[in-house]
Order: C-alpha cells, then structure tokens, then sequence
C-alpha cells in the first residue's frame, strides 16, 4: 500500500533552519551545510547569491519539488555597517542571523 506523505511550510521552514545552522561539511561523509558565512562582505552581485540558493536546492532535496520562484534570497539594510539576509519559502519569510 502506498502512503502518502505531505510537509507544510512550517516543515520546510523548519529544514532550512536545520541547514542554516548548519557548517558545510558539518556531517562526516557529506558537504551537507550553509556556506551562509561566503556571502559575508561580498555582494549579492557577485554570484554568491545564487550559488547559496543552488547549494540548498542541493542539501534539502525537497525544495526542488516546488516552482523555482518559491526560494527567494533578498536583504536589508538596517545600519550603515549592518544587513538582514531574508530567504522566503512559499511565503513564509527565514530572518538569518
């Protein structure tokens, strides 16, 4: 018998806070992990942007089930020396901190 299996935003909300507290490499044998700490002091235009979102494509198997506007990665400035990094899933907005 097939079973069925369903995640809710609060499910993959919740993977991808695993995977960004988590260091590349984190687990033996894998490269599983956020290289969130490349995108420090580089500009999104450099690439790295993109690479990331590639990466948790990659990492989190699931996400690649949804469309491929569903990830988004964007920022904020809120200081003159500070930047909020926000990844938005299905509506659903991941502060990064």
């Amino acid at each position: 018998m097939a079973q069925t299996v369903s995640f809710t935003p609060a499910d993959i909300e919740a993977q991808i806070r695993h995977w960004l507290s988590t260091e590349v490499d984190g687990y033996l044998g894998s490269t599983y992990g956020s290289p969130i700490r490349e995108l420090l002091q580089n500009p999104f235009a450099s690439g790295l942007a993109d690479a990331f979102l590639a990466k948790m494509r990659t990492d989190i198997p699931l996400l690649t089930l949804l469309p491929a506007n569903a990830v988004d990665l964007s920022y904020v400035d809120t200081a003159p020396d500070k930047r909020l990094i926000l990844i938005s899933v299905l509506g659903r907005t991941i502060r990064v901190n």
